[in-house]
């Protein structure tokens, strides 16, 4: 019996450099293997692009009945299908390959005809799910290993590949119909997440003339980006619509944002997008603008990498330069042209940890080919038997690495990681030491009530929320959401500091603690948006000076401006007033308005989205006594002494707002 433990879908994606090798499926197999637990045994699938002129299609479908009636079925629709191929078996259903000629055009209104029938009558008599000249898609019920050895993935060879290992969320996973990936056209798609636009996304579909669906918000998604490459759009446009960036920061022109209204996304979601243009493939990776779901990317001499966790693009490359997309960004990479759009800037992108040390001289537990579970195990025991410091090599998206030591009251160990540390590290850690030597995923030390972790290499999204007490170190970048719900309680005070950047929403609902970003080696403003939104204590301190815009949830420019208008109308601020606010940003004007004024847009804006105050200056002298022993630790612990003289540099200081 297979363990089951849900998580969420794993994605992966793959496109060679022109003078590099092809790529072998068992490698892309292997990498999606390594987040088998992020799935489960309802579906996984791949899709291999081969860039070849070819004057005909590969159409496959899963069929209810014998397959040579398909034939007939295409025919009626002045369809030529040359040949009928039985691939393989699900139960009653048959997966069969068709060789189909004729004009795109008419190619494309047949499928969706078909699909129309054969899926929405009484009986689901069955459904196309790939059609191409260059692409091919192999899905099915089970683990990615499963559906590989079903369709022999391992001997296949391709330019471009997607994979995908699927957690049912909105359909069911009993047929292959609901696995990914999804495609259309020589376009394929993998997904992880929720696409809460679904409805306003069919609907705009169903202008377009496409009315059969089987329900999955990640074949909405395909469509729609098909349909978008048919309007003329070019990739990156089309990208830009659906991601459907924030109208606040960096929205659509107004014309293209109304006429694409329902072709926008919203939801939770991480897409990896395989594409052929006739000339050219495209592997493209879109996030939503909150980034709720992970998407790493990579690059290295031969190939460009997408993937859910870091461990499936070191699995086959070790060597790797790896980042983060941006919440609301992409990535793109044309087979023909190389990096599009890296989703970070070249800034950026320098300050990304170099790939991790996996194996020191001397390790007690080789974590490589056993599971976290077992990893979790070998740790507890040597602990039990007295070893007071532990060190694991090869760590390879191991989770929960620690989860079990509080509840069995181990405290004072310290154990050294050397890898790539997967999700929910040292959560619930009271009183241990984690010393990490490469970079750790998501959701990191979780309500951590003492103890300490340094990491000497970056941190993913989600670190150090509801952390408590103790002290965390980072000496890379941390992602986004970073020290939300941070609180603190008599002398028990949280420190986390990190030594890079950091992406949105850092502080999010903060109620104590401090957190310190140095944003050392970085030519700009170390955090995203959204700083301390919410926050109702605490302390954010950010070297340098950064721009009021970025902190909290400030209302959109227009109703500032309107704001500013009614007060001036109302006669509660003068003319020279309104001339010298209405090209402030909001959290400016409201540190500027006075009496009167002041409460009315308090009471309009403020009591609701709790915007923090901020100030750039020195630190405090009682600041400057509490952090520096704390800051002292860090640069030990970094062996680099400078952080002490970066101390004395003015800093954005963030606090809550006194209402």
């Amino acid at each position: 019996m297979v363990d089951y433990y849900p998580s969420g879908c794993g994605v992966f994606g793959i496109l060679r450099k022109r003078d590099a090798p092809k790529v072998k499926g068992d490698l892309v197999v292997r990498a999606i293997d390594r987040v088998r637990y992020r799935g489960s045994d309802k579906g996984a699938g791949f899709a291999v692009f081969n860039l070849e002129k070819r004057n005909y299609y590969v159409i496959k479908a899963f069929y209810n009945g014998n397959p040579s009636e398909l034939k007939e079925v295409f025919s009626k629709y002045g369809i030529e299908v040359k040949n009928v191929e039985l691939v393989s078996k699900y139960s009653n259903l048959c997966d069969c390959n068709l060789i189909a000629l004729g004009d795109i055009n008419e190619v494309r209104k047949a499928i969706r005809n078909i699909n129309e029938i054969m899926w929405n009558g009484k009986e689901r008599k069955g459904r196309v799910y790939s059609v191409g000249s260059s692409l091919h898609v192999y899905k099915g019920v089970g683990y990615p290993r499963d559906v590989a050895e079903q369709y022999r993935v391992e001997e296949i060879e391709g330019d471009l590949w997607l994979a995908h290992t699927r957690q049912p969320t909105n359909s069911p996973g009993y047929y292959p119909f609901w696995s990914h990936p999804f495609s259309s056209f020589n376009i394929a798609i993998v997904h992880n997440g929720d696409v809460s636009s679904f409805g306003a996304n069919v609907e705009y579909l169903n202008s377009r003339g496409l009315n059969s669906f089987v329900g999955t918000d990640s074949e909405v998604l395909a469509f729609l980006f098909e349909e978008l490459i048919a309007e003329g759009l070019t990739v990156e446009e089309a990208v830009k619509i659906l991601i459907n960036p924030s109208r606040r920061f960096d929205g659509l022109p107004k014309d293209v944002d109304y006429l694409y209204r329902n072709a926008r996304l919203d939801g939770p979601f991480t897409a990896v997008i395989g594409y052929d243009s006739g000339d050219d493939l495209y592997l493209i990776a879109i996030a939503d603008r909150s980034k709720f779901r992970p998407a790493i990317v990579g690059e290295d001499d031969s190939y460009y990498y997408i993937a859910s966790e870091e461990n499936e693009i070191r699995e086959v490359s070790p060597k790797a330069k790896v980042w983060t997309l941006k919440p609301g960004s992409y990535f793109i990479a044309s087979y023909k042209k190389g990096v599009i759009s890296y989703g970070r800037s070249n800034e950026e992108l320098k300050t990304f940890s170099p790939p991790p040390i996996m194996v020191p001289e001397k390790y007690d537990i080789n974590a490589y080919n056993i599971g976290y579970k077992e990893l979790n195990y070998e740790i507890l025991k040597l602990a039990e038997k007295g070893k007071r410091e532990i060190t694991v090599a090869n760590v390879l998206g191991h989770r929960y690495i620690g989860i079990n030591l509080p509840a069995r009251g181990i405290n004072n160990l310290r154990i050294n990681l050397y890898g790539v540390i997967g999700n929910a590290m040292a959560n619930l850690n009271e009183g241990n030491e984690f010393y990490v030597y490469g970079n750790v995923a998501d959701d990191c030390c979780d309500t951590m009530h003492g103890g300490k972790v340094v990491i000497y290499g970056d941190a993913r999204d989600v670190l150090a929320q509801t952390f408590q007490n103790g002290k965390i170190f980072v000496k890379g970048n941390a992602g986004n959401r970073v020290g939300i719900q941070m609180r603190e309680y008599k002398d028990k005070r949280p420190y986390l500091i990190i030594g890079g950047i950091v992406d949105d929403y850092l502080g999010e609902y903060m109620a104590g603690g401090s957190i310190i970003v140095f944003g050392k080696g970085y030519n700009g403003e170390p955090v995203g948006n959204f700083v301390g939104t919410g926050m109702v204590g605490g302390r954010i301190y950010i070297r340098g000076k950064v721009s009021p815009s970025k902190l909290g949830l400030q209302p959109p420019k227009y109703e500032v401006m309107r704001l500013i208008k009614a007060l001036f109308l109302e006669g509660l601020i003068s003319s020279e007033e309104y001339d010298s606010l209405k090209n402030e940003e909001y959290i400016g004007i409201v540190n500027k308005l006075k009496g009167e004024a002041k409460e009315y847009a308090k009471k309009l804006f403020e009591e609701k989205i709790g915007v923090p105050m901020y100030e750039y200056r020195e630190l405090t002298e009682e600041e400057f006594k509490e952090l520096s022993p704390v800051v002292n630790e860090y640069s030990k612990d970094m062996m680099d002494h400078s952080y002490e003289e970066l101390l004395k540099e003015k800093f954005t200081v963030v606090t809550a707002r006194k209402l």
